[in-house]
């Protein structure tokens, strides 16, 4: 006599579910961005996730935790791509490794601007989610630069010419990111596609000479 299958605990969806997750928190980036938090709604990003609004909340507890966990999946993508120029930095010649950091932080941007709309609007209003924002993500990433900046300005023998991070970091992401928050009045205004591959290339290489320019002592 065969055994009867094993029932479902309540409540559980069927099926494998960690491409609906990875689609709920995507759907979500988008939907935080685009109406903030409040506006947001759980029937919303389900729908543009295309999944059950119960998945999400079988998921994920509340919006809240939704909301923190497509901002961290976000957060950990424009940190593997700064780790992985800090892990190049002692094989690379550091004006090399500054043209790859450029590259990186403009192609981060330019599929990442979700990401940057979120922390602008959470840290101007302040609150819960902007201090969670501060301590899980801004002053992380704030001391991985110190640290890059230290390393590419002792190999280039800066010395007190070092540049100051709290100008060079808030410089360097308003470079990178604008065109991605203003694609649509850039495109008016200039007939620009700035996620073309050729805008991104060219902004890459504007990013560079940035980059450059901090780390060229002043004659």
């Amino acid at each position: 006599m065969t055994s009867p299958a094993p029932k479902r605990k309540p409540g559980r969806p069927a099926g494998n579910t960690t491409d609906a997750s990875a689609a709920i928190r995507l759907a979500a980036l988008n939907v935080f961005a685009q109406k903030g938090f409040d506006r947001a709604s759980i029937l919303e990003i389900a729908n543009a996730a295309q999944v059950a609004k119960p998945l999400i909340h079988y998921h994920y507890a509340t919006k809240e935790v939704l909301w923190q966990a497509a901002v961290s999946q976000a957060q950990q993508g424009l940190m593997a791509e700064l780790m992985t120029v800090q892990s190049l930095l002692s094989n690379l010649d550091p004006r090399k490794a500054i043209e790859l950091m450029a590259g990186k932080l403009v192609g981060f941007a330019a599929t990442h601007p979700q990401l940057v709309r979120i922390v602008v609007e959470e840290t101007g209003k302040g609150g819960p989610r902007a201090e969670w924002l501060l301590t899980q993500f801004l002053l992380p990433s704030y001391a991985l630069s110190q640290a890059m900046i230290d390393k590419v300005s002792q190999d280039l023998k800066l010395g007190r010419h070092k540049p100051l991070v709290e100008h060079m970091v808030p410089a360097v992401l308003g470079v990178m990111n604008f065109p991605f928050l203003e694609s649509a009045v850039i495109q008016r205004a200039y007939g620009k596609d700035v996620y073309s591959a050729s805008y991104i290339q060219r902004h890459s290489a504007v990013l560079h000479k940035v980059l450059l320019s901090f780390f060229t002592p002043d004659a």
